[in-house]
């Protein structure tokens, strides 16, 4: 029981000598505390070092291939004019729109602002995950799929499907895919 007492007797003049000299001694105090927070500071940003070291980044070809892949697996999903949901439904930019913001991007709604905004390419030079355009005025676009398809959401009645990129003569190519990831204006 005395010692009991003893120890919440120090632990309490500890405190009180901590306050205290924290009041008559605020410069000495400052000091402790910047040095402490500053050697956090440098274990914290190791810490992060550490974490993006160890982050994967991915290569354009990989990125391309993981934004085709995500596409792929809502072939069959419903077409809905003005939809921008890859699994209750999207029309054709919506599904573009929709596809690329799983991967940061924010592209425009309407197909012929995706095809202004994006860097143009030439149909020869078609990668998987550029955007395909169709119809006077920029009417259609689908995402380039590799091996001379698109996936696009078509119609009502076929829905979000799998085409040759030719069943209708493009009338423009673009990207949003840079080598470092990334399309800016």
């Amino acid at each position: 029981m005395l010692k009991n007492k003893m120890k919440k007797l120090i632990c309490g003049m500890t405190m009180c000598i901590t306050v205290c000299s924290q009041m008559i001694f605020p410069q000495t105090a400052f000091a402790a505390t910047k040095a402490a927070v500053e050697k956090a500071g440098e274990a914290f940003v190791a810490g992060m070092t550490e974490t993006a070291e160890a982050e994967e980044v991915l290569s354009e070809e990989e990125l391309r291939q993981q934004i085709v892949d995500f596409a792929l697996q809502f072939e069959g999903n419903p077409y809905v004019y003005g939809g921008t949901s890859l699994t209750n439904g999207a029309d054709c930019s919506g599904f573009v729109m929709s596809v690329f913001a799983q991967f940061g991007y924010s592209l425009p709604r309407v197909a012929a602002d995706q095809y202004n905004q994006s860097a143009k390419k030439s149909v020869e030079d078609l990668e998987p995950g550029d955007l395909i355009f169709y119809g006077s005025g920029i009417s259609h676009v689908a995402l380039y799929i590799g091996n001379g398809q698109i996936i696009h959401a078509s119609t009502s009645a076929s829905g979000i499907k799998i085409s040759n990129y030719d069943y209708e003569a493009p009338v423009g190519v673009g990207t949003y895919i840079e080598a470092d990831g990334f399309f800016s204006e």
